[in-house]
């Protein structure tokens, strides 16, 4: 009786002795330098996952699903993408030029798509842009993304087949991503124009899509607005990209990163945006409670609200020319515009001009402030620029990396230029200003009226 209990019990112990054990990943870091502090967070959700320094160079982690992660320094001067799976022994090196890199095949070959992508864009950019025959593009990228698949192929002895799996993702994703944004954003072509028909080639949903989501998003809006006139509701679309996806939790990963986009980045929403405000942002919040992934979606919202009109404006510093702190506080009592911009930012720098206008007009009015604020990542940047326009009219200060701190979180900044105009009271009266025009001025001087 025992020996067939025995033998019963054999292939059970064989098979779960051969299953593979999750031994989670081990990270360190190699770097010469003891103030180095390195941190990885995942790509599309930002979630820190580790922070390595001087003394702590090795970390254990455990992570339910493969993903893509970004490997930055604190100020994210630079960055290195990285492929995080089961047993993963990742060894991160900081090179004398401050540069991130990895021991790892499979990370040298996600970051030569990456950065492959923005050569091959800026080699073609003048036939891509310039030529009226725009189903050649999507023709040209085929055959640079069958390329970059072939290399990929070369390396499969070297990789599982699961980051396989991501790396081919990630070749047709960030070639699509771009396809769609130069169709829906730059040369906003009608969704029936047969340019986008590369949408066919884009495979059914699965779990790699977790690494650049945003090309389902497209996908489902063409097919969407192929079979109806319009985009009927956000609720609509929602519920197409819960039919189209057929999987739970894809379903809910799409459906947070479609309303994160909305706050986030709503030009690339054009179609979706005039349907989108505080009183459908709350129905859509309640109907996706339960979202898996409700958490993606929270901070968006906080700021999303924070920068409403009628909202109390968020009291923020700024360093000034001299070293010395702006505080938004003390210009409570006057109208208060903000020109949120960069010295890289074309558009900031065409709209100066109407700007400084503004600032020339208002010079001796003590009932209002004109702000300039550089979001730049270098100071010595922004104090370069202004030595050479040589203008000393307005307040012109810096916050370093701005849209990505507290002041862009609050005024919900992922896009430049902006311009917010703030009332005596302190409250906002417009935060979402495009560009300084006749119709800001006579904002403005309405404001200046209230008492």
């Amino acid at each position: 009786m025992k020996l067939k209990y025995l033998l019963i019990l054999i292939p059970f112990f064989l098979f779960h002795s051969c299953k593979e054990e999750n031994r989670g990943i081990n990270v360190s870091l190699n770097s010469g330098n003891k103030n180095d502090t390195i941190y990885v967070s995942e790509l599309i959700t930002e979630n820190k996952i580790i922070q390595l320094n001087k003394k702590k160079q090795r970390q254990n982690i455990h992570l339910n699903n493969s993903t893509v992660a970004e490997i930055y320094d604190k100020n994210k001067d630079n960055s290195y993408l990285t492929i995080l799976v089961k047993n993963k022994d990742l060894n991160i090196s900081i090179k004398p030029n401050s540069s991130i890199t990895t021991n790892d095949k499979s990370d040298s070959l996600l970051n030569f798509l990456w950065k492959s992508n923005l050569s091959f864009i800026s080699q073609n950019s003048s036939f891509i842009f310039l030529t009226k025959n725009i189903d050649s593009i999507p023709i040209l990228f085929e055959k640079f993304r069958k390329q970059r698949a072939n290399k990929i192929t070369k390396s499969k002895k070297q990789i599982t087949s699961d980051i396989a799996d991501i790396l081919y993702f990630q070749n047709d994703a960030r070639i699509y991503s771009f396809l769609f944004y130069l169709g829906r954003v730059v040369k906003n072509l009608d969704p029936n124009n047969s340019y986008f028909d590369f949408i066919k080639k884009i495979p059914k949903a699965n779990k790699t899509l977790k690494s650049l989501p945003d090309i389902y998003l497209y996908k489902y809006e063409v097919e969407y607005l192929r079979k109806n006139k319009s985009i009927e509701s956000i609720t609509a679309f929602l519920r197409y990209i819960e039919k189209k996806t057929n999987n739970n939790d894809l379903a809910d990963f799409l459906k947070a990163n479609y309303i994160k986009a909305l706050i986030d980045m709503p030009s690339y929403w054009e179609k979706h945006e005039k349907l989108f405000n505080t009183e459908i942002l709350a129905q859509t919040l309640a109907s996706e409670k339960n979202n898996l992934y409700y958490n993606l979606i929270e901070q968006p919202i906080s700021s999303f609200y924070a920068s409403q009109n009628g909202e109390i404006a968020y009291l923020f510093q700024a360093e000034d020319l001299f070293g010395d702190y702006f505080n938004l506080e003390n210009s409570i009592g006057k109208v208060v515009f903000i020109d949120v911009w960069a010295t890289w930012c074309g558009p900031c720098i065409n709209h100066r001009p109407k700007v400084l206008e503004f600032v020339k007009k208002y010079k001796d009015n003590d009932d209002i402030e004109i702000l300039l604020v550089s979001v730049d990542a270098s100071k010595d940047k922004w104090l370069s620029f202004l030595n050479k326009e040589n203008q000393t009219l307005g307040k012109n200060l810096f916050i370093k990396k701005g849209m990505r701190t507290d002041f862009g979180n609050n005024y919900n900044i992922k896009s430049i230029p902006r311009y917010i105009l703030i009332g005596k009271d302190g409250k906002i009266i417009n935060s979402n200003i495009n560009e300084p025009s006749l119709a800001v001025e006579n904002e403005i001087e309405n404001a200046l009226k209230q008492k």
